[in-house]
């Protein structure tokens, strides 16, 4: 009995460790909308591939995880997401890999023939720490409304069904417990009468 009552516990803790990450990552990327991807939040920033220039790394769809470092911290071979400012580039949020710093910072797409146009440290967004390949298989998900729904709406209406079950039998319970202590009140309060009258 102890063991299940840990067991029980330790689950609803990762539980909401869970919802509690999930939640902190949504509200990075809902701050990152908001403020069209200038803001991040105590430097973490969540980014999207749009293109397949990093493959087979990074795929279109993926999320990554960037966060911000400072100049002296970048190295040949750091991923960076950065704001692009020339050419096609002019505007565009772009996830390629260092391929050599000098006094500016030069970036390439791991699938792409030819390198980008040099860039500086304050178009930088991020370094990307890792792919977050749960929050990338999710958005892949998104984008295809049959495993969607099989995958992701359903399971998930399931979850909040059985969770509302386990309240319902919660609030029965203490219900039920309320009427006990109820009728003990009544049952003294009745005897106590008995004894007066007597």
């Amino acid at each position: 009995m102890q063991g299940k009552k840990i067991f029980t516990g330790v689950l609803k803790f990762i539980k909401v460790m869970l919802i509690l990450l999930v939640l902190f990552i949504l509200f990075v990327i809902v701050v990152q909308r908001l403020s069209d991807n200038k803001a991040n939040i105590m430097g973490i920033g969540v980014y999207t591939i749009i293109s397949e220039s990093m493959a087979p790394d990074y795929e279109v769809g993926d999320m990554l995880l960037t966060y911000h470092v400072k100049e002296e911290d970048l190295k040949v071979g750091d991923d960076v997401v950065y704001l692009g400012k020339v050419n096609d580039f002019k505007d565009k949020i772009v996830t390629h890999r260092i391929i050599k710093i000098d006094s500016r910072i030069h970036t390439k797409g791991t699938n792409n023939p030819v390198a980008d146009p040099s860039i500086d440290y304050s178009q930088i967004y991020g370094k990307v720490i890792f792919k977050l390949s749960v929050l990338s298989t999710f958005s892949k998900l998104m984008n295809n409304n049959v495993l969607f729904y099989f995958i992701v709406f359903v399971p998930f209406t399931i979850l909040i069904f059985f969770d509302l079950l386990s309240i319902v039998k919660d609030v029965k319970k203490a219900a039920a417990m309320e009427d006990v202590r109820i009728d003990f009140v009544n049952d003294f309060s009745d005897d106590l009468d008995d004894s007066d009258e007597e």
